[in-house]
């Protein structure tokens, strides 16, 4: 791999540790009847850096709800930024921003956080802002960044520093989100099949340890069905209380199914080597998580349809 080597002084352990940087942890959170709705971080392995999003109602999925999030930003002692010995001219202007990048769904962009000008005051700046449903995909990486946002007039001391907008000086920090594949997506499909029941579920797997929920299991919505108007979100005789039924109902089954097969429920309730994404792993958070009672038949029933009332 080549090396990068830049021809301007960028930001630096020893500046980095002058400017008294402090940030909040990253809230995830979703609006739902007006609400905010705060989705809870778990790192998939500990320390891979890459972290899942939990939503704790399972109301929650990138392709039916914006995902919003917010931090704060604190820096005290910035003034070393500017000048001779630091990164930008005395009189510009630098950007904190928020770089993201979306790799599945090909999408990348820039959010700015505030402005940093060569003052003595503390600076107390705040992110918040909104993705549309559906905009990312798979690895999401957020990372803060310093950049040229005014350009300034150099000083003879100052002509060897980066003056041109946009110019990025420096990463303050970085942090992975995964979403798809890890039960932030329930995996339901829309059919059309002349005379076939409304809906059915489909469960396929081998190994459900290993293998991905949302690979092997799907809840499948006749759109040919004459009672399809009542599962179509787009129509005014939408009956979300039906939709809710209707899950309630698949997961009895799967959960049933993995149930019969004893070697791997015994490995599924043990919660071991259980591979992230897998049948096994959301049944385990349901079970473990949401406490759902997973006895009999009827209390299994009784759990999820007491979730979905309670809850969503």
């Amino acid at each position: 791999m080549a090396a990068s080597i830049s021809l301007f002084p960028t930001l630096n352990d020893e500046l980095f540790g002058k400017i008294r940087y402090q940030v909040s942890q990253y809230e995830f959170y979703y609006i739902r009847e007006e609400q905010e709705n705060f989705l809870r971080t778990e790192e998939i392995e500990n320390g891979s850096m890459i972290n899942k999003l939990m939503d704790d109602e399972g109301i929650w999925s990138p392709d039916e709800y914006n995902l919003c999030i917010r931090r704060k930003y604190s820096l005290r002692t910035y003034q070393c930024l500017f000048g001779e010995n630091g990164i930008a001219c005395s009189n510009a202007i630098l950007g904190l921003a928020l770089m993201w990048t979306s790799s599945d769904s090909k999408q990348r962009g820039v959010v700015p956080i505030g402005d940093i000008s060569n003052s003595l005051k503390d600076l107390e700046l705040i992110l918040d802002y909104e993705f549309i449903q559906a905009q990312l995909r798979g690895l999401v990486e957020f990372t803060t960044i310093v950049y040229i946002k005014n350009v300034g007039t150099p000083s003879w001391e100052e002509e060897h520093l980066a003056n041109e907008y946009g110019c990025i000086l420096g990463e303050l920090d970085k942090f992975i989100i995964k979403l798809d594949g890890t039960g932030s997506v329930f995996p339901m499909y829309e059919v059309n099949e002349i005379g076939q029941p409304l809906w059915y579920v489909k469960c396929d797997w081998d190994d459900p340890t290993y293998e991905q929920f949302s690979e092997c299991i799907s809840i499948n919505i006749n759109t040919a069905h004459k009672n399809y108007k009542y599962l179509d979100k787009k129509k005014r005789t939408f009956n979300e209380q039906l939709l809710k039924e209707i899950i309630a109902s698949a997961l009895v089954l799967i959960i049933t199914k993995l149930k019969g097969q004893e070697d791997y429920w015994d490995e599924t309730m043990s919660g071991n080597n259980l591979e992230t994404g897998s049948v096994s792993e959301a049944i385990y958070y349901f079970v473990n998580t949401l406490e759902w009672d997973v006895s009999t038949p009827e209390t299994i029933s009784l759990s999820i349809r007491k979730f979905f009332d309670q809850r969503m």
